[in-house]
């Protein structure tokens, strides 16, 4: 329970997909305090049918334009397909609403900078969805580098995916499909969050491998930032075996996390050990049968992979809240998801994946 002396932002959910239905609007039913569902859109009346059940006074609108139009929606939430999101945003921003968009925010940089300057015009209303930076275990990943234990972290591994014969229009390249947007704008977010400087170094692989559309379900990224930093992210969707969801490697020790695991390892030399200083020579070596290695105090822990009470990826409803209600800045600046969006064009021309 949130408490708040404000009235509830009434919302209009447009898109009742995989987004839409079954995380919106499963998320919004447990904030009452903060937001009601005044009214939802969608093309077929089986999914508009599935929320006038526990929600019958709710306005139910197959066209989007009649969302739009409803005089009682103060946030357009916008969970629709890709390839639309930069045509009804624009609708919704000239129609004086607030905007909560899923990611992608659009099909392609360029769409990006026209949303940038009709947002402006429209006072800021436009608020992106990046929620995997609320993400438990992203969280904790940043929490232990910050501790300082890792030293100087030098190398950030992310793995995602499952295997999956995807044949919807995610997996079409026309219809704004394919891994980058659909999962790379999200794990892009996270990366630049990690470097905290833009990157200097690009590269990356894109395939299609189980999906059986024309659009890549496996992407391969690397960036490096000027301090050395590599952040390695792997997407893929002919994925088979459990690799670490985060691998954090330090010049003091490293992090790795697995998915769905209530702990995670953390390795790292034991501050109290006195190092004896060491020089390095020019001179020839002993063999390596006369040298004795030497003795680091490793010590290993096991801790939990999330961090206590934090609440996790629905935590972007409450910022969303605070924006409309409390006029306190949202988190996500639009420059930063429109630089995500920059990135991804960079990488798709590297990779040349056609």
């Amino acid at each position: 329970m949130i408490y708040t002396t404000r009235p509830p932002v009434k919302v209009g959910i447009a898109g009742l997909g995989r987004a839409g239905l079954e995380k919106h609007y499963a998320q919004l039913v447990k904030i009452p305090e903060l937001f009601k569902i005044v009214a939802v859109c969608d093309p077929l009346k089986e999914r508009r049918d599935i929320v006038r059940e526990t929600h019958p006074e709710c306005r139910s609108y197959r066209r989007y334009e009649d969302l739009v139009d409803d005089p009682d929606v103060e946030l357009i939430d916008i969970a629709t397909r890709s390839d639309e999101h930069c045509e009804h945003t624009i609708q919704a921003l000239k129609g004086n609403k607030w905007v909560h968009l899923e990611r992608p925010m659009c099909s392609d940089y360029e769409e990006a900078m026209v949303l940038r300057a009709v947002a402006l015009k429209a006072g800021n209303r436009l608020l992106v969805r990046q929620s995997y930076r609320y993400e438990p275990a992203f969280i904790k990943v940043k929490e232990i580098i910050e501790s300082g234990v890792l030293g100087n972290v030098y190398s950030i591994i992310m793995r995602r995916g499952t295997y999956n014969r995807l044949d919807d229009w995610q997996a079409v390249k026309r219809c704004s499909g394919g891994a980058m947007l659909s999962k790379g704008t999200a794990f892009l977010d996270q990366a630049l969050l990690l470097l905290k400087t833009p990157p200097v170094k690009v590269w990356a692989d894109l395939k299609r491998v189980a999906a059986v559309g024309d659009a890549e379900d496996y992407m391969h990224i690397l960036l490096r930032n000027q301090a050395g930093l590599t952040v390695d992210i792997k997407y893929s969707g002919g994925r088979v075996s459990n690799d670490p969801l985060f691998r954090v490697c330090g010049s003091k020790g490293e992090f790795t996390l697995y998915e769905d695991q209530p702990e995670a390892c953390l390795k790292f030399i034991n501050p109290k050990q006195d190092l004896p200083r060491r020089r390095a020579s020019v001179r020839t070596p002993p063999l390596s049968s006369a040298t004795e290695p030497e003795l680091i105090d490793w010590l290993e822990q096991k801790v939990p992979a999330a961090t206590e009470g934090a609440s996790g990826m629905d935590l972007i409803w409450v910022h969303v809240f605070n924006a409309i209600r409390e006029n306190i800045n949202y988190p996500i600046t639009l420059d930063s998801a429109i630089e995500v969006m920059r990135l991804l064009a960079l990488l798709k021309k590297e990779s040349a994946f056609v």
